[in-house]
C-alpha cells in the first residue's frame, strides 16, 4: 500500500535501493454476520407475532416510539436499529450491511467495527428523536455510519491506494449522495436518522481509522515488485477513546434535548 524507497540491508542483499511496500493487515469478519442473523431473527419473530408492518408489533419489538422513550425506555435508541418494517426494508438493509460491513470490519477490526455500528445506530435514532416524533425503525442509520467510516478511510489513503482508492472514494460519495437525495425526495423516509448515523460514522471513522506504519522489527518478504513489510496500526489509544467519548457525549446531550422537546 505505502510505497517508499529504502536503503537495502547490507547482509545478504547487494547495496543499492529497493522498493519497500507495507502490507495492510485485514481482519476476518465476524460481527457483520452476527448482526445480519440478529436482524433476520427479529424480523421472523415479528412476522410470527403479527407482522412487521403492524405498528403495535413494531412498538413491542423496540421501534423508536417517542412517547415511550420520553417515558424512560431509552433502550429503544439501540433496539430500533434491529427492527425492520416489511421484507423489502429488511432485504435492502441486509444487503447494505453486508456490502459496507464486510469492508469496514476487515479494515478496522472486530471491536472497532462493532462499536462503530452500535454507536452510529444509537446516534441515528437519537437524531430522529430530536426532529421527528413519528414511529420509525431500521438499521439504515447504523449502515450510514459504516459508509461514513469507509469514506474517511479511503479519503485518508486514497493517494497511497492509487486508482482503486480513488475509485472507492468516489463510489461511496455517489452512494451516499443518492441515498440522502432519495431520503429528502421520498415520503416516509427518516432522513434525520440517516444524517445522524452518517455524522457519527464520520467522527468515529476518523477516530478508529488505522494509522499504518512499518514495524519496529523488520519482518519482510519479497515479490517481483520489491520488499513487502507487514504494516502495524499506530493509531493512538487517546484518539480512539477520545473520539468514542465525544460521540457518546453529543448523543447524550441530544437525547436530553429530544426528551425535553417532546415532554
Amino acid at each position: 500500500m505505502d510505497e517508499r524507497e529504502a536503503a537495502a540491508p547490507q547482509q545478504g542483499i547487494a547495496t543499492g535501493r529497493v522498493r519497500l511496500r507495507l502490507a495492510v493487515p485485514l481482519y476476518r469478519p465476524f460481527w457483520v454476520y452476527v448482526l445480519l442473523v440478529a436482524n433476520v431473527l427479529v424480523w421472523l419473530a415479528m412476522t410470527a407475532v403479527g407482522g412487521s408492518n403492524n405498528p403495535a408489533v413494531l412498538v413491542l419489538f423496540g421501534a423508536k416510539y417517542t412517547p415511550l422513550i420520553v417515558a424512560g425506555q431509552y433502550w429503544r435508541l439501540l433496539s430500533a436499529a434491529f427492527v425492520h418494517i416489511g421484507i423489502t426494508h429488511l432485504l435492502f438493509n441486509a444487503y447494505a450491511l453486508f456490502s459496507f460491513g464486510i469492508e469496514v470490519e476487515r479494515r478496522f477490526g472486530r471491536a472497532r467495527f462493532l462499536a462503530l455500528y452500535l454507536l452510529s445506530g444509537i446516534a441515528s435514532t437519537t437524531a430522529s428523536l430530536v426532529g421527528n416524533p413519528a414511529l420509525s425503525a431500521g438499521a439504515s442509520g447504523a449502515i450510514f455510519g459504516l459508509a461514513g467510516a469507509s469514506l474517511v478511510y479511503y479519503a485518508i489513503y486514497r493517494d497511497r491506494m492509487g486508482e482503486m482508492g480513488r475509485r472507492s472514494l468516489t463510489s461511496i460519495l455517489v452512494v451516499l449522495g443518492l441515498n440522502l437525495a432519495l431520503g429528502f425526495a421520498a415520503p416516509g423516509i427518516d432522513n434525520l436518522g440517516h444524517i445522524g448515523g452518517l455524522i457519527a460514522g464520520l467522527a468515529l471513522g476518523w477516530a478508529y481509522c488505522p494509522r499504518y506504519a512499518a514495524p519496529q522489527r523488520l519482518w519482510a518478504t519479497t515479490d517481483r515488485e520489491g520488499v513487502v513489510v507487514p504494516a502495524v496500526d499506530r493509531n493512538p489509544v487517546a484518539r480512539i477513546g477520545g473520539g468514542t467519548l465525544a460521540v457518546i457525549a453529543v448523543t447524550v446531550a441530544l437525547v436530553v434535548l429530544g426528551v425535553w422537546r417532546w415532554s
